[in-house]
């Protein structure tokens, strides 16, 4: 198999005695699935209660080392009591039972509870005999509480040890590692209060049917093997890391035989070399892997896809997210296609997009930020009490914003490319630029940058490079116009970008639709239900990209009812603001004009849009001129396609890059209120075919036409290259060939291995294949070793 290439086409409660609320039994593991105890298959759809009982720095927007670092810095502006007062508020309001009954509204069925071992017991400096446990009642009571709203709400509680003892890992925000004391890996004292931590849980639960399972260790990075990597990804053996999982899991077992046991590789939860004999060491286990920011491609889970089909043992993606709609949308319906249920990373940020509900502080903590990351006045005792008090208040669920569009992307999307309305958008009135329908990408709108993938191709991509208002792949700032905003407007727009708004027209007629705008000047059109409706636009320069404008789109005809309009972007330039839609006159009013005309994808047909619908079936062919670059091209034919749109085809074809003019004289087209088309002159056609390369040429294999089963990456010898190929993948490269001959051929490639095989095959307009060549790809040594391979072929 050949991974790379660079061009071409390839082949303290009562829960530990009963259960509030019955469930159907412990999951449990049966073969490659894991099943409720009535042996019924379930796909864990889960998300990660992060932020509650251990406080990653980013999640507050804290410039600080871990969790240990946060609350110094608060002690040092209130002390002691009152950060314990913070912290008490912050654990009583960050979940409780509305924010469980939500996420089973939602569609959760599962969360994975994120735990601090020093709300269960104290840390092993601070214990007063040295080797034994101090068991401490918060952690606990915590757990309890949330155990029993999942299970009157039938969910399922992952106990996730996210903090152990002394820290499993040199990513010190993840697990409150402190540097200066022993890590979980450097103490034996550590590791027993971890065996010890482990074991009280599996006594306190070992009947609650609604605890899913132990998820024993969270993301261990660790070098245990002097490797080169700090966090462990380099090692082969992780020998110290499987074999606390198995002291775990015999003392797990001495108490509880029920419940499923969940471990986590090296490497951030990734790196499984060497702990082959854990898969098998308890009847009862599932293996977890961590996924984010790679390709949502077969191959980004082809390890673990392998471990469970060779071990015959379960797999879940314990945490994911942080990334795009449009990524979660894929990697979920990636999971769920390979039956692997999944864990989202996270219920609950400041100010966060990405999660299910956005934490919403105040000013003044804004302020308490800035002085810890660049030092300054020092704030006042009242005034950071206040702030943080306020702030432990808005993390309640009803002081959050819950980001539908996030739950929308992880659960409706992955089942169906339907789009639903984002603001009810009641014409006549004004449309919002940035509240566009809910719904993928391709089908709500589209857009260039859709996700963030820099594991794989090395290149971190804002997919919002406003980072504002939505998570969506679209690209939306913080709006300063003064006249009419929802706060927010849409920017950073690319040719071939659109958005589509389900609107309800509640009178038919000719609309004058205003446009606010701001920035250097664009172009664009309006569409509804997949026909122009407007001219391409020109909007002129504001001197700003903060300075706004109206402009109007005059004689907009809109029938009445629910339609779908879309905002297209014909060339980029402008910020977008606002629609406006303001009744002029009815239809009849209005001459009938051909609106704009665009190439179809085969070249050979024409399409023109008209403002009113058709009355006319014939065509006069004379009464209609294409020229093609200053030339007059022969048309074959010309007919309705819809009530708004004639197709013209012809007997030429038109390439890319030229340039097309249609004219029209005649008086035979008529629209259905008996109004005459309106002769014109010299429209130009939007040319829509895609680049062709025309014989000989260079073609960089990443500038395909379109492509199965391949993935960019960053290329060792610069730009990009495609990558994780597979027997039956392919590359399409449109060519022009102008002369008959015998061509030379080079493809440059890399591969770890030989055996991989070339094979080029040439389609006709027909779509007939014929093969052409077929090429040997030699092990070059390594997946960035590039080496030459040449041929010959005949076109």
């Amino acid at each position: 198999m050949i991974r790379k290439l660079f061009t071409t086409a390839m082949l303290i409660s009562l829960l530990c005695y009963f259960n509030p609320v019955q469930s159907q039994g412990f999951l449990k593991r049966d073969n490659k699935k894991i099943v409720k105890g009535n042996g019924e298959e379930i796909l864990l759809r889960g998300i990660g209660i992060g932020g509650w009982m251990l406080q990653e720095p980013y999640m507050l927007g804290v410039s600080a080392t871990n969790q240990k670092d946060i609350r110094k810095k608060i002690e040092a502006l209130i002390g002691t009591a009152y950060t314990d007062t913070f912290y008490a508020a912050w654990r009583k309001n960050f979940v409780q039972k509305r924010d469980i009954d939500s996420l089973a509204k939602w569609g959760f069925n599962s969360i994975r509870l994120v735990m601090h071992y020093n709300l269960f017991t104290l840390p092993i400096e601070k214990e007063p005999i040295a080797g034994k446990q101090t068991w401490l009642t918060e952690g606990f009571a915590l757990v309890d509480s949330v155990l029993a709203w999942c299970a009157a709400n039938h969910i399922y509680v992952i106990l996730d040890l996210h903090a152990a003892p002394g820290g499993q890992g040199k990513d010190a925000a993840i697990s409150d590692y402190d540097a200066s004391l022993p890590s979980l890996w450097e103490s034996e004292l550590n590791k027993a209060k971890t065996v010890a931590l482990w074991r009280k849980l599996a006594e306190r639960y070992k009947n609650a049917e609604w605890i899913g399972g132990y998820d024993l260790i969270n993301e261990p990075n660790w070098d245990f093997e002097n490797s080169g990597n700090q966090n462990g990804c380099n090692c082969n053996q992780n020998k110290p890391l499987a074999d606390l999982y198995k002291r775990l899991i015999d003392t797990i077992r001495q108490v509880d035989p029920n419940h499923l046991i969940i471990v986590e590789g090296n490497c951030w939860g990734n790196n499984y070399n060497g702990m082959q004999s854990i898969f098998s060491y308890d009847a009862n286990l599932a293996v977890s892997f961590h996924k984010y920011w790679s390709y949502n491609n077969i191959g980004s889970i082809q390890g673990m896809l392998n471990i469970r089909n060779t071990y015959n043992v379960p797999i879940w993606c314990g945490e994911s997210g942080e990334n795009s709609n449009v990524w979660f949308t894929e990697a979920i319906k990636l999971f769920e296609s390979n039956n692997i249920g999944w864990s989202w990373w996270t219920l609950k940020k400041v100010r966060s997009l990405s999660g299910t509900m956005s934490i919403e502080p105040d000013d003044n903590y804004t302020r308490l930020l800035n002085y810890w990351k660049n030092g300054g006045t020092k704030p006042d005792t009242a005034f950071t009490r206040n702030t943080l008090m306020n702030l432990a208040e808005k993390v309640k669920l009803e002081n959050c914003i819950i980001n539908y569009p996030v739950l929308d992307a992880m659960f409706r999307q992955v089942q169906t490319t339907e789009t639903r309305r984002y603001a009810a958008n009641v014409l006549p009135g004004t449309i919002f630029v940035t509240n566009f329908d809910y719904g993928r990408n391709g089908y709500a709108y589209w857009d260039t940058d859709t996700a963030n993938y820099n594991v794989s191709t090395g290149t971190y991509t804002a997919w919002n490079s406003g980072y504002a208002y939505r998570n969506d792949a679209v690209d939306i700032e913080a709006c300063s116009d003064k006249t009419k905003t929802n706060g927010y407007n849409v920017g950073w727009t690319a040719a071939g970008e659109w958005l589509k708004y389900t609107v309800t027209i509640s009178q038919e007629g000719s609309y004058n639709v205003l446009v606010r705008h701001a920035g250097n000047g664009s172009k664009i059109k309006l569409i509804l239900d997949g026909v122009d409706i407007s001219e391409v636009v020109s909007l002129p320069s504001t001197g700003g990209w903060q300075v706004w404008k109206t402009d109007t789109i005059k004689n907009v005809l809109l029938p009445a009812g629910d339609h779908a309009l879309k905002l297209y972007i014909v060339q980029a330039g402008s910020n977008l603001n606002y629609l406006e839609f303001i009744f002029d006159q009815p239809s009849s009013g209005i001459n009938f004009k051909i609106l704009t005309a665009q190439t179809d994808a085969s070249g050979k047909k024409i399409v023109v849009n008209l403002n009113k619908s058709l009355i006319t079936n014939t065509f006069n062919t004379s009464d209609w001129t294409i020229n093609i670059n200053n030339q007059p091209a022969s048309i074959a034919g010309i007919s309705s396609i819809s009530s708004r749109q004639i197709l013209i085809e012809l007997n030429s074809k038109i390439l890319y890059g030229d340039v097309v003019k249609l004219s029209y004289h005649g008086q035979l087209v008529q629209s259905t209120d008996s109004t005459l088309l309106q002769a014109m002159d010299n429209l130009n056609v939007i040319n829509n075919l895609p680049v062709m390369y025309t014989v000989p040429a260079k073609i960089e294999a990443e500038n395909y036409y379109q492509q199965s089963g391949l993935t960019t990456e960053t290329c060792s010898e610069g730009g990009q290259n495609m990558g994780y190929t597979n027997a039956g993948d392919y590359l399409d490269y449109l060519i022009i060939v102008k002369k008959t001959a015998t061509y030379s051929v080079q493809f440059r490639v890399a591969a770890q291995n030989s055996g991989g095989v070339i094979e080029l095959q040439l389609f006709d307009d027909n779509n007939s294949k014929t093969t052409i060549g077929t090429f040997n790809v030699p092990a070059t040594g390594g997946w960035q070793k590039w080496t030459t391979i040449n041929g010959t072929i005949n076109l």
